[in-house]
């Protein structure tokens, strides 16, 4: 059964990134999610600040490697950590909280826009995603690789 929204079909096999085993899954999950979320914020900083992930880890005192591993999420961020980032960066997180209202069908529908399936290149966040309909699976990644790296190629000489 596909999911209607705004006119915006989304397809059956997505169902399952919002669905978990047990509740340890999903705790897990969003402890993950969490994560993240800090590290965009740190991130999005050390852009601003033009500092690279070595330097960060120096000014942290631990390894690149640690740092990568944050980055990646194979390791989760805990206050400790955070609490460093906020001396190391000058910075300082604000928290707030507010109740989970939306339905399933109301998350999607925030993140996904009218009309994103019918464009090539999507910005959100300081996020760009790609996305193709139609054709091979291997014809999207080349055509997506290729925008990239015209993409790319604008950056550096506009810059």
């Amino acid at each position: 059964m596909n999911t209607k929204l705004n006119n915006i079909q989304v397809n059956p096999e997505f169902d399952d990134l919002f669905s978990f085993e047990s509740k340890e899954d999903k705790t897990e999950h969003d402890a993950r999610m969490i994560s993240y979320r800090f590290l965009s914020e740190v991130e999005k900083i050390c852009e601003e600040k033009n500092i690279k992930k070595k330097d960060l880890a120096e000014a942290l005192g631990t390894s690149r490697s640690y740092i990568t591993q944050l980055f990646r999420g194979n390791k989760q961020v805990n206050t400790y950590i955070l609490a460093k980032l906020e001396d190391a960066l000058d910075i300082s997180f604000e928290i707030n909280a507010k109740l989970n209202e939306d339905t399933k069908e109301d998350f999607l529908a925030k993140q996904l826009p009218v009309g994103f399936f019918n464009n090539k290149r999507y910005t959100a966040n300081g996020c760009i995603m790609y996305c193709l309909k139609g054709s091979k699976q291997k014809d999207k990644t080349n055509e997506i690789v290729a925008m990239m790296k015209t993409e790319n190629k604008y950056k550096q000489t506009a810059g």
